[in-house]
């Protein structure tokens, strides 16, 4: 097998001819077009089929597949070997490559080898690597922002650059980019260790975001790093912890070659662990401000105000149904979107409870329908189960430490997959508002997790239960 790692050339190359050129074991070609140079490519033949990337099939039906990525030692080679050559090479012509998101390609050199390469190529990153499936109304609220100061519009582009470089493997390149974000942000140009230590340990946004990230981060490979162990010590200070973080940025700011302690710029992955670190606080201060900004109550009534003088909006028809043929809620909703999404059911379920709620309705409510007012077709069902028809309309259980089972399916990468998580019950008995109340924790919990999840379908069970108390289901209409 051949294996072959190409980097795409970014800037205009022109190369009358070029043709492959193999020392030992490493071969070095040109991929042009029309002569101009597309991609520098660096090949391994002669490579065991281990090597190639498989796919792994589940050990349970409901298991997902899992894809065993190969090569990595052939990338570092090959990093090292283009290198070489661009710093040789560039006194005669500069190539731009992108380092970024380079190409691996699996060739088979025998016919026995085709059917045990299950994946041709890959590239490290691609183009929708950093992409959200998100709605356009968050995406427009920002555009109704206000005016915010070049200040922070300087210092945020740290914070992109930052996340650009870590999505890219430049692990170095992103804590750099994210101290500057805070450098920019609250150290008054003051670049000493002391000076800096005491202007972030005085700024109350910086230190909170730092705290809750020590509080919330459990992944062993950011509290083991070698780098921020300390940070997660419950004995060292708040200034120690603000000076370790100073210090490693003076580390890799700074670089020679006399020096043992040196950092390798091609050799980055023992520095992945601050980088998401100080990703994750700076991205909370981010957060924090854009989310301000965009659900702002005059940014909202900007953008609806738009969406309904522009026609750009859709109207949806929500029918609850109660018990012992009580009255109920007929409530027509107006949203600034014009695609029929699964977060818009989503957000339609959590406004129509509440209407239910702050009605006194929500305590008997059995089932909500939904339908697009336009074109009359179904949004989505939500029902209680046959236990809350009954005389006691209650869930009664009498086991300790019960937990409540979410199962839901959600479009992830424009495929449907199912999931599923526990949360513990606190009561012993479940009634309808509870039940409620419970499906809303549930969503809270998918939302904390990841704001963009589409879910298609919910239901909730008891633990150890293999019938749903509470279903949940978008209507066909509904496509993403």
């Amino acid at each position: 097998m051949i294996i072959t790692i190409a980097f795409s050339v970014k800037n205009y190359v022109e190369v009358m001819e070029s043709w492959p050129i193999k020392i030992d074991d490493v071969i070095f070609t040109l991929e042009r077009k029309d002569n101009i140079v597309q991609k520098v490519c660096i090949s391994f033949p002669n490579v065991d089929i281990e090597n190639a990337p498989k796919i792994v099939r589940p050990t349970k039906k409901s298991g997902i597949p899992q894809i065993n990525m190969r090569g990595n030692e052939f990338v570092k080679i090959a990093l090292k070997k283009v290198l070489n050559w661009q710093a040789v090479v560039i006194s005669q012509q500069l190539f731009d490559l992108d380092f970024d998101s380079y190409e691996i390609r699996f060739i088979a050199e025998t016919p026995l080898e085709q059917s045990q390469i299950h994946i041709k190529s890959f590239r490290s990153i691609e183009n929708d690597a950093m992409n959200r499936c998100c709605d356009f109304e968050q995406i427009g609220r920002s555009f109704c922002v206000g005016d915010i100061d070049e200040f922070r519009i300087e210092s945020t582009s740290h914070f992109r650059e930052g996340r650009i470089a870590y999505e890219a493997g430049r692990y170095i390149d992103s804590y750099n980019q994210m101290f500057l974000f805070l450098e920019t942000r609250y150290c008054d140009g003051k670049t000493k260790t002391t000076q800096q230590v005491d202007l972030l340990s005085k700024n109350m946004i910086f230190c909170s975001n730092l705290e809750q990230s020590i509080l919330e981060i459990k992944d062993k490979q950011i509290t083991e790093s070698k780098h921020l162990r300390n940070l997660f010590n419950k004995n060292t200070t708040l200034r120690e912890k603000i000076t370790l973080i100073i210090l490693l940025r003076g580390k890799l700011r700074h670089h020679s070659l006399k020096s043992s302690q040196r950092w390798n710029p091609n050799q980055q992955d023992e520095y992945e662990a601050p980088a998401r670190f100080l990703s994750a606080v700076v991205g909370g201060i981010v957060l924090t401000e854009s989310l301000n900004d965009i659900y702002a109550p005059e940014t909202l009534e900007k953008f609806r105000k738009i969406s309904t003088d522009t026609g750009y909006e859709s109207n949806i028809k929500v029918v609850t149904n109660r018990l012992e043929r009580a009255p109920a809620l007929s409530l027509e909703m107006s949203y600034p979107v014009t695609v029929i999404s699964s977060n818009l059911c989503k957000a339609t379920v959590v406004n129509a409870l509440s209407a239910c709620e702050s009605e006194g309705q929500l305590a008997d409510t059995v089932r909500l329908e939904a339908e697009d007012i336009k074109t009359g077709l179904e949004l989505f069902t939500l029902e209680l189960g046959v236990w809350a028809h009954t005389k006691s309309r209650a869930i009664e259980h009498f086991a300790e430490n019960t937990l409540i089972r979410c199962q839901f399916e959600h479009l992830q990468s424009k495929t449907c997959v199912k999931h599923d998580f526990s949360m513990p019950l606190n009561n012993k008995k479940i009634d309808i508002l509870a039940a409620w109340h419970l499906l809303k924790s549930c969503l809270d919990w998918i939302e904390e997790k990841d704001p963009t999840t589409r879910i298609l379908s919910l239901k909730l069970f008891l633990e150890g239960q293999s019938t749903a108390f509470l279903r949940y289901k978008v209507g066909a209409q509904v496509k993403n």
